[in-house]
């Protein structure tokens, strides 16, 4: 009982006493595992002895602290599915020419907001587009904190140099903030990357076209 766990992680017995929340799904971590203690609804935790997980503990809503939250909300920005970024490419309809400035962007861009509810708590949780990598399908990648432009302001660009057909692919890195309530905003340590999908482009040579006037 989680009454247990207190008297013995402040007994001053020598040992360090932690506990870590416990997430459902095979430690997937899309759900943390709720429980009851003492008539007042919970959320199960690991209880580590000296570093050593020596079982679990029903851990009741008004005693999850802040840590423990901030790991869910982290896990729950790791497992939400966040758009990918819609790649355009110039000139369009699949086509462009070899030896040639061929344009890239995508005009998303912007910080996406989610609400969900953690450990009974509202969280808005925004994912912000940090880096675009543009994978041109041929070999050649470039990273950059620019999502590109349209014509004419070239920003992201690459000049094929043969003929053929190639599959190019827009990946976007987003960082993460997160906000309880109406609290401050929370820079959340980590990134998630969501590959976009392939598109298919051809490559054509500009042959020299005999104009009679």
């Amino acid at each position: 009982m989680y009454v247990d766990y207190t008297q013995a992680a402040s007994s001053g017995d020598g040992h360090t006493w932690v506990v870590s929340i416990q997430c459902g799904n095979g430690g997937i971590c899309s759900e943390h595992v709720e429980c009851v203690e003492g008539a007042e609804a919970g959320f199960m935790h690991d209880v580590f002895m000296d570093g050593t997980d020596i079982g679990d503990v029903c851990v009741p809503e008004s005693e999850v602290n802040e840590t423990n939250i901030a790991q869910l909300i982290i896990r729950r920005f790791k497992n939400i599915a966040w758009p990918d970024s819609n790649l355009v490419v110039q000139p369009p309809k699949g086509r462009t020419l070899v030896n040639f400035e061929t344009n890239f962007y995508t005009l998303d861009s912007v910080p996406i907001d989610q609400t969900v509810t953690v450990a009974n708590r509202q969280v808005v949780i925004r994912a912000v587009p940090a880096t675009y990598t543009f994978d041109f399908g041929d070999g050649a990648v470039t990273t950059t904190a620019s999502p590109g432009h349209p014509h004419p302001d070239l920003d992201v660009t690459h000049v094929y140099e043969r003929v053929g057909k190639v599959e190019v692919r827009l990946d976007t890195t987003y960082s993460g903030e997160y906000r309880i309530g109406n609290g401050d905003w929370v820079a959340i340590p980590d990134t998630l990357t969501v590959a976009g999908e392939s598109q298919d482009l051809q490559i054509l040579e500009a042959l020299p076209q005999l104009v009679i006037r």
